[in-house]
């Protein structure tokens, strides 16, 4: 059973992880519980390795300078899961200082992983961090904020001598980045420096960054509980028992490894247990520990290849499926997928990524370029800022049909390694957008899409540049499998007079076609230089709640069941502005088609209102009933078969 400050997992919890990297006996019987949401021991196997439990200003008691590699993520620790906790138990300690308890003197903050760098005689002795940099980055973020709410509160100038101890190392023998016991990796540096120089300075575009909220919420926690007014205790004497407890209470597991040891092995069996790191830290990891090992430029290549993916876009979390992931771990998803041109597991996309290498036999340099320029091609497809209308409105067709399968596909086709001219580009996309928005509209399954897409994505790279729309249009009309057909004219007129659309498609994918079908009007006849508007409602011209008194049955031979039906088929559903939908309501058709023709400059409302001819032959009667809306129906078919047209039929 645990014990001590708080009821949490105590390192007894963990002694059988712990019995493989040092002896249980060394460790201090006093340490409080560790703490589940910042505190982890790692688990490195047999391999021997110095193993140390220091207090902080042990740690950072010499002039030394942990440094953070390239290829270790960016500073991601946040206020709930860990910055709450940690503060929790340096004040709960400080409480014991306070009331001179003895019982609970240390607490133990997990482990860091450092490996010992060659630096020559009356250097500033440096040291590489493995694993742990999230913990000590916040450790010195936590002591130097408390000293500036000392300084800031007039509060003991001895106390705030102790924690620029333990932030800053001889200011008269270093300056510069040399000055501090920790240095970030590249993405975080300078908005460290600022922070740890003085938080106040931090730029207002800075102050949202991860490094720089940590430190301002500890300087403010620091702050409010030293000046508790209902404390008997002083200001001074709180702020004395928060640095003791910072400099002394608070104890990490120190491994220290050799120059020699493998960081990058011991890197990976780190994060292969407990919750693993981002599937592209890894990658990271092992393209520059691999460049470092083949003395190459890591910085350079850094610089080239990856520093772009360290930008805040890339770590926005965004959905797959069921699946939220930050973007970059999706493009590398993606961009697995269509190096290896077959479907990938979302749940080991690092192992996929080291088969790639093996199976393609790759460079660093070959893999860092290409993962650095599709990211380019990746960014261009999700910010879709394209200037040519066709695929602008593929890629508008592409996002509300969440058909992120054809990814990889457009990965390829959009860089230029495929070799695509923008014309036969453009015509791929009006083929491929014609083969799922039919089978979309016929209720086609897309289950079965990878198996299908991945082998058309192999043929696409066999058969470069103009030959790329042709071999995809000959695929698609080959493809004769449910799960794969282009569905012919018959069956998507057959759907649209058939299907209740309103109940089988989602709200956004209607109105797509809906917007599809009066864009098309309006280029066929030239009639405006404007587009249907994107934000319209779709409203059932025979009412859901319709009346035999306002909407009788011309026809005898429909039935009540097939009328619930149709009144939900595309031929009974049109667009309309908010303004217009409570007016139209469940009114008589007379006056809906007079609000139309009043309120709706659309041409499919106009075309019902009477007010413009409608062309092909067809015309609309005074009274909508079942006939004028299977007549639509046919109508609303011939122009979707018209934009998205199936060749070869």
């Amino acid at each position: 059973m645990c014990t001590g400050l708080t009821s949490r997992p105590c390192w007894d919890c963990a002694s059988r992880t712990w019995s493989r990297i040092a002896d249980p006996s060394a460790f201090d019987e006093r340490l409080s519980p560790c703490h589940d949401r910042y505190s982890t021991i790692p688990d490195i196997g047999a391999m021997p390795v110095d193993v140390s439990i220091l207090p902080l200003q042990k740690i950072f008691a010499l002039d030394v300078q942990f440094r953070v590699p390239l290829y270790q993520r960016p500073y991601v620790w946040d206020r709930d899961r860990q910055w709450i906790p940690l503060w929790e138990d340096v004040a709960t300690l400080a409480e014991y200082h306070l009331a001179d308890d003895t019982h609970v003197t240390h607490h133990f903050l997990g482990a860091v992983v450092v490996r010992q760098q060659w630096n020559p005689v009356g250097t500033l002795e440096v040291r590489d961090v493995i694993d742990g940099q999230q913990r000590l980055t916040t450790l010195q973020l936590l002591a130097d904020a408390v000293e500036e709410a000392i300084r800031e509160n007039d509060g003991p100038v001895l106390e705030s001598k102790k924690l620029k101890k333990i932030t800053l190392n001889d200011t008269d023998l270093f300056d510069g980045d040399d000055q501090f016991k920790i240095l970030p990796t590249t993405a975080d540096l300078g908005v460290f420096r600022l922070a740890m120089t003085d938080e106040d300075k931090v730029p207002r575009e800075l102050v949202d960054k991860p490094i720089a909220s940590a430190h301002a919420f500890f300087k403010s926690a620091a702050r409010e509980w030293a000046l508790e007014t209902s404390s008997e205790h002083t200001t001074a004497e709180r702020f004395a028992a928060l640095v003791t407890a910072i400099s002394y209470g608070l104890h990490i597991v120190v491994i220290n490894l050799e120059e020699d040891d493998n960081a990058q092995a011991i890197f990976e069996t780190l994060n292969a247990r407990g919750t693993p790191l981002l599937a592209s830290d890894l990658v990271k990891n092992h393209l520059l520990n691999e460049a470092q090992a083949q003395d190459l430029d890591v910085s350079a290549i850094h610089a080239t290849y990856w520093k772009n993916f360290e930008e805040d876009w890339w770590r926005e979390e965004i959905t797959l499926g069921r699946i939220s992931w930050p973007r970059l771990d999706a493009f590398l998803f993606y961009w697995l997928g269509m190096s290896l041109t077959r479907e990938v597991s979302t749940q080991r996309l690092f192992d996929e990524y080291r088969h790639l290498l093996k199976e393609q036999s790759l460079q660093v340099q070959d893999v860092a370029s290409s993962i650095s320029t599709f990211g380019q091609v990746f960014r261009t497809l999700e910010e879709s800022t394209f200037q040519d209308p066709v695929v602008q409105d593929f890629f508008y067709r592409w996002n509300v049909s969440q058909l992120r399968v054809l990814t990889p596909l457009l990965l390829w086709l959009f860089s230029e390694r495929s070799r695509t001219a923008h014309a036969d580009r453009a015509r791929s996309l009006q083929l491929l957008e014609s083969w799922f928005m039919r089978r979309m509209i016929c209720g086609r399954t897309t289950r079965g899409y990878q198996n299908f897409l991945h082998p058309l994505l192999r043929e696409i790279k066999t058969h470069q540049g103009e030959t790329v729309p042709n071999t995809i249009e000959e695929t698609l009309l080959r493809a004769d499998g449910v799960n794969t057909a282009w569905p012919p004219d018959q069956e998507v007129f057959e759907s649209i007079r058939t299907r209740p659309l309103y109940r089988q498609l989602s709200r956004a994918r209607l109105r797509m076609i809906l917007e599809a079908i009066e864009d098309s009007i309006i280029l066929s006849d030239h009639k405006s230089e404007m587009r249907c508007p994107r934000n319209l409602t779709i409203e059932h011209l025979l009412p859901v709640s319709w009346s035999d008194d306002d909407w009788p049955f011309t026809n005898l031979s429909v039935s009540r069941e097939e009328r619930r039906i149709q009144l939900h088929s595309l031929g009974n559903l049109t667009l309309v502005n908010d303004a217009l939908n409570p007016a139209m309501s469940n009114s008589p058709w007379i006056k809906k088609r007079a609000e139309l023709a009043k309120h709706s400059n659309l041409h499919i409302n106009k075309m019902l209102s009477n007010s413009e001819a409608v062309p092909n032959g067809f015309f609309w009667p005074d009274a909508w009933d079942d006939d004028a809306i299977s007549q639509r129906s046919d109508w609303l078919a011939d122009i979707i078969c018209r934009i998205w047209s199936r060749h070869g039929r």
